[in-house]
């Protein structure tokens, strides 16, 4: 079995055809059709199912592609850091964030990787989970930090956990709650909500949190922006569910208060999504373990907080 076998599988696969893999491996299209029989050859039984409209893996072409793209992956990991030793980075990083991480952690980081790392390009792309998880499997993005479940593109990426977030109740500074005291959203009186579209992937969460724990809801907005929605919040009689790492600026309560939700745990995890079957460059690397950094640091800082209003 050559590693070049093991490539052209994991481009037919990608591109669920032999003719678009190909193109995407830079071979022939004959060449690497016969390249896949002999490796099937090797393996004892048929990788694909083969039809006019192209192939789709079989049960062994499905547990095989995790098996060539792990491989592919600690290959070249390997030579990134022999070929790396001893040099100064100049690299290219291309990372995709939420709009949460972008007016959170990332200030920090970027800051961080500026001073230790100043001949390595960085290019942040914000987008929504959906849109950075497919920008991660087509190879546009070397990695991205989405909230959990990052979907659509499960074997075509690798998913690592990086931690658990809580949502609060956002609300202007004249409202009357006490700033970081817990409040039951069940036991108020019927909220005017600020809640991103169906297409966020908090909002199935969300709303199957207000129907659960029967909390009454006058009306509510729809809006797909966050800094929108905080300065609405800020001046009006609207009210919002946002997670801590967003509200950091916030943490005074003079512009929005902010209150840790009693009624029951609202959370939301956070993964970094990257492609399967490639490792990240050193210049990804660092700039991840920045990110990862800062995010633990101010998940701390809220939790912290919250814990210490509890025991008053």
């Amino acid at each position: 079995m050559k590693l070049q076998q093991l490539k052209y599988f994991v481009a037919v696969y990608e591109a669920k055809s032999i003719t678009s893999g190909a193109i995407r491996a830079h071979a022939t299209q004959s060449g690497l059709s016969m390249q896949i029989k002999d490796l099937e050859r090797q393996l004892k039984g048929a990788l694909f199912h083969r039809t006019a409209n192209g192939v789709t893996a079989t049960e062994k072409g499905q547990r095989f592609y995790i098996h060539a793209t792990n491989i592919l992956r600690n290959v070249n990991e390997a030579m990134r850091e022999m070929q790396s030793m001893d040099q100064q980075l100049t690299g290219t990083v291309c990372a995709g964030l939420i709009p949460t991480f972008t007016r959170s952690i990332l200030p920090s980081a970027l800051k961080a990787m500026y001073n230790d790392y100043p001949m390595v390009k960085t290019k942040v792309v914000e987008a929504y989970s959906e849109q950075l998880t497919q920008d991660v499997a087509q190879n546009d993005l070397d990695f991205a930090i989405v909230p959990a479940p990052a979907s659509g593109e499960e074997l075509r990426t690798k998913n690592t956990y990086l931690g658990t977030d809580r949502e609060f109740l956002v609300s202007a500074a004249s409202q009357p709650y006490e700033h970081m005291r817990p409040v039951k959203l069940s036991e108020n009186e019927p909220l005017k909500l600020v809640l991103p579209s169906s297409e966020n992937t908090r909002r199935p969460k969300i709303d199957a949190f207000i129907q659960t724990q029967n909390i009454k809801v006058d009306q509510i907005l729809e809006l797909d922006s966050m800094l929108g929605t905080l300065e609405l919040v800020g001046s009006s009689e609207w009210k919002t569910i946002l997670p801590g790492l967003i509200c950091l600026n916030d943490r005074l309560g003079d512009v929005r208060k902010l209150n840790p939700i009693a009624d029951a745990p609202l959370l939301v995890d956070y993964v970094m999504i990257e492609k399967r079957s490639l490792s990240l460059s050193p210049e990804s690397k660092i700039f991840s373990d920045l990110l990862r950094k800062e995010l633990s640091v101010s998940i701390n800082w809220h939790q912290c907080t919250v814990e210490e209003h509890q025991d008053r």
